[in-house]
């Protein structure tokens, strides 16, 4: 390549996951690269209304309002090996920012952090409005065959899982690289604990329990929280709401009683200092979110996953004895304070998510996206020796 290197991360705001992913990814090429012009880029940014109404709002409403409804048109997708989520001229008319910046920007590598942003880095390929280098970065343990096409040159996944599923579906075995899940510095950055609880008032030894309900989907993390703070164990619950504004107003309401505190926050860069101050994670199973608790050698308990990547994110890591699935607040709530009661089950669990850590994931793919002379294949030896 010649001249100043052009990076382009592409990404779709479905959630924080991926939107998160993709700025830990270009913040990594940025210091590995610090000569690359890298430029991130939310694919609903100025999109057309119609492409919200026609692809985003439909997918929002299955999750929240009928995910066994989102549950079989995810299967049915797969099963007939669909190779896009939409018609061509959809992302083309819906989305023209995107192909306007990638002939403007006329970036080296394009790297998509969301199946339809894959869809169109490689419709701009096919189309010849760009000749750059195509890398999927799959941020969950379950993937689709819409993420493998001809014009892709290197998939960074998860696991072993989803680098079989993308062979099965036809990606080169030499272009697939088993790198994790990227997650910011600041989650394998030691935080002080003790200063984390006098930032939130916590005193003492009790327990914290943080609850994050992700970007999607149901969220019932009001009913948890109450329920937690209902059983009379003195316990401190934080429930982190992100953008979640009516799930928000509903926890504002409740009063807790004395053996117990609640704290409500929104968005909040503290996740990181507050995963490694708690004993226990209460959540939607997101990969990203799996990933940080990971990181945080943090147990996990699941609630309310989304049909699809999410309940095989929670499969994973209750495979990995690092974390519990619940079929609902009730049981998520019951769930947690029986661990809170076993101190030698946190603790086993903790070692167990621990093992699950991938802090060389943003490293892998922004090097998997530099360097196109390092087969994906190799990259992934070179990971595992």
């Amino acid at each position: 390549m010649e001249g100043r290197l052009k990076v382009l991360v592409l990404t779709l705001s479905f959630g924080s996951g991926h939107v998160q992913a993709a700025h830990t990814v270009a913040l990594e090429v940025k210091r590995q690269a610090p000569d690359a012009e890298v430029l991130v880029l939310d694919a609903l940014d100025d999109c057309h209304f119609l492409f919200r109404a026609g692809y985003v709002w439909p997918y929002w409403a299955m999750v929240r309002y009928a995910p066994a409804l989102w549950d079989r048109f995810f299967a049915r997708r797969t099963k007939r090996m669909a190779r896009h989520t939409a018609p061509q001229w959809a992302f083309q008319h819906g989305c023209p920012r995107v192909f306007k910046t990638i002939v403007d920007f006329r970036p080296d590598t394009i790297v998509a952090s969301e199946v339809a942003a894959c869809e169109m880095a490689a419709i701009a390929k096919r189309k010849g409005l760009t000749r750059a280098r195509l890398v999927n970065v799959i941020t969950d343990f379950e993937a689709e065959p819409v993420w493998v096409k001809p014009e892709v040159d290197a998939y960074a996944v998860p696991d072993q899982h989803v680098r079989d599923q993308l062979c099965a579906w036809g990606a080169l075995a030499e272009s697939v690289a088993i790198c994790g899940i990227p997650t910011d510095a600041s989650f394998y950055a030691r935080h002080d604990e003790k200063a984390t609880r006098v930032r939130y008032g916590i005193n003492g030894n009790v327990p914290i329990v943080l609850i994050m309900g992700g970007g999607v989907g149901p969220t019932r993390m009001d009913e948890v929280a109450a329920r937690l703070c209902r059983e009379g164990k003195a316990v401190h619950v934080i429930a982190a709401t992100a953008h979640d504004k009516r799930v928000r107003r509903r926890l504002a309401r409740f009063r807790p009683p004395p053996s117990a505190s609640l704290r409500v926050l929104s968005w909040t860069d503290d996740i990181p200092a507050l995963m490694q101050a708690a004993s226990v994670l209460v959540t939607k199973p997101g990969g990203l979110t799996t990933a940080e608790a990971a990181m945080c050698a943090l147990p996990v308990v699941m609630f309310d996953a989304i049909p699809g990547p999410e309940r095989r994110n929670a499969a994973r890591f209750v495979e990995s004895s690092a974390g519990v699935l619940t079929k609902g607040p009730r049981e998520a709530a019951s769930t947690v304070l029986n661990l809170l009661r076993e101190a030698s089950a946190l603790h086993r669990m903790s070692s167990c998510a621990k093992r699950l850590a991938r802090p060389d994931a943003a490293a892998a793919i922004a090097q998997l996206a530099l360097d196109d002379n390092v087969p994906a294949q190799e990259l992934a030896r070179r990971m595992t020796a």
